[in-house]
């Protein structure tokens, strides 16, 4: 067995405009929230983190595989169509292939239209 095999990955590099795709997940799957109030609270808490620190959140989701999916088609859809990000640089940070953000591209760019989801001028 090599090294790189068993040793935690190396921290995320943080810069200015830099795009995070952050996945938090319950220890064994289990939920997170325990109920609907539960939840509540995490989202305030969360709304007052980026309000304070002026942290723009362009997608999120809580649930499922399937939202989760949807969650980055969008955000792939508006790094890229949106804020000008090439799909190569999208594709290292994310640690996904260019295939798969063209794919997630075409899938956001739907689902906002249909869902007329869209950015927040601030």
């Amino acid at each position: 067995m090599s090294y790189s095999t068993w040793m935690p990955r190396k921290s995320r590099i943080d810069a200015p405009g830099a795009l995070h795709h952050i996945i938090a997940r319950g220890i064994e799957r289990r939920r997170i929230f325990e109920n609907n109030a539960d939840r509540d609270n995490f989202l305030s808490r969360l709304g007052d983190i980026l309000s304070d620190t002026k942290t723009a959140c362009y997608a999120w989701a809580a649930g499922r595989h399937h939202k989760t999916v949807q969650a980055r088609s969008l955000l792939c859809y508006w790094a890229v169509r949106e804020l000008g990000v090439s799909m190569a640089s999208l594709s290292r940070r994310l640690n996904i292939s260019v295939t798969a953000i063209s794919k997630s591209v075409v899938r956001g760019e739907r689902l906002a239209m249909t869902q007329k989801y869209s950015l927040l001028e601030t």
